[in-house]
């Protein structure tokens, strides 16, 4: 067995050498606010064990067990308390307006998947896939990130999408500190992009962005945050693209095929299928103090 890295013989000295002149009483006091520092450093040093496990896709049952305590007494101890969504956004008049239905859902979803116990990182991450259509989803399913391996390799799920939702039910559920880090990622993802919205990929952005137990099992699953950036930027396109077309071939009066006409500049039809992005982008530039203020006001 290794020799233990502190000794009394250490400790006493050293408390000694504090006060060397100091009497009885002074050694007392010395020694009391080295024992402090010791039961935090103690703390942190079974804190950062804890945390590796947990990085490690052990469960807290697992983790008390190897302290000699419950699952809920090693939680109290290591786990920073929940917040509910109703103290994050007190006051706030219209909660939640700017996400949309699917980013609604799938919050909701991960609510009910950690039920009862607070929404983590991870719940968020396995609720993505419970939207199909949306951003995120279509994210993971390029970069081959099925569902089986998601879950897998988050310890969690499925998630089940819900019929609907309301911000009130939303308001009702509590976040741990990794999900209240990535939703507020989120955030900063939709703000950095000028999107005035809270969308499905900006929560993906948001999870990948916070260094946690998600986020590392997404980048181990292949997906890092440059990588899905990416991916997202490529759907949007292909999304301007195909809108582009359409207006192209609602202004169709040519004899020639549409298929043919759609790959000239009409009037009004930017001839660069991305330009509808780059006008969207300036008008929003106009508005990016103004939208920041709103989305900080209505999500935390």
């Amino acid at each position: 067995m290794a020799t233990f890295p502190v000794p009394l013989d250490n400790l006493i000295s050293y408390v000694k050498g504090l006060h060397p002149e100091g009497g009885p009483l002074d050694n007392v006091s010395d020694a009391f606010a080295v024992s402090t520092q010791l039961d935090e450093q103690s703390d942190a040093l079974i804190g950062y064990f804890v945390d590796q496990a947990r990085r490690s896709g052990l469960s807290w049952s697992q983790i008390g067990g190897a302290m000699g305590v419950s699952k809920q007494a090693a939680q109290k101890r290591f786990v920073p308390p929940a917040t509910r969504i109703a103290d994050l956004m007190a006051g706030r008049a219209k909660p939640f307006s700017r996400f949309t239905d699917r980013a609604a859902r799938t919050l909701s979803a991960a609510g009910a998947l950690a039920a009862p116990e607070p929404v983590t990182s991870a719940h968020l991450a396995a609720a993505l896939p419970t939207e199909p259509k949306g951003l995120a989803a279509k994210t993971l399913q390029v970069a081959g990130v099925t569902e089986e391996r998601l879950y897998a390799a988050l310890g969690t799920g499925p998630a089940r999408r819900p019929e609907g939702t309301s911000p009130a039910e939303l308001m009702d559920l509590s976040l741990d500190a990794s999900a209240q880090a990535a939703l507020k990622a989120s955030l900063k993802a939709a703000l950095r992009l000028g999107h005035n919205y809270i969308g499905t990929e900006h929560m993906l952005l948001g999870l990948l962005a916070e260094s946690g137990p998600a986020a590392d099992a997404l980048t181990d699953l292949g997906l890092s945050a440059e990588r899905a950036e990416q991916l997202i930027a490529d759907e949007i396109a292909a999304v301007q693209e195909a809108k582009s077309r359409g207006e192209a071939n609602l202004h169709c009066r040519s004899p020639v095929p549409c298929k043919m006409v759609d790959r000239w500049p009409q009037r009004g039809v930017a001839s660069d299928p991305l330009s509808f992005g780059a006008a969207a982008r300036a008008r929003r530039g106009a508005m990016a103090q103004v939208v920041a203020l709103r989305l900080s006001m209505l999500v935390w």
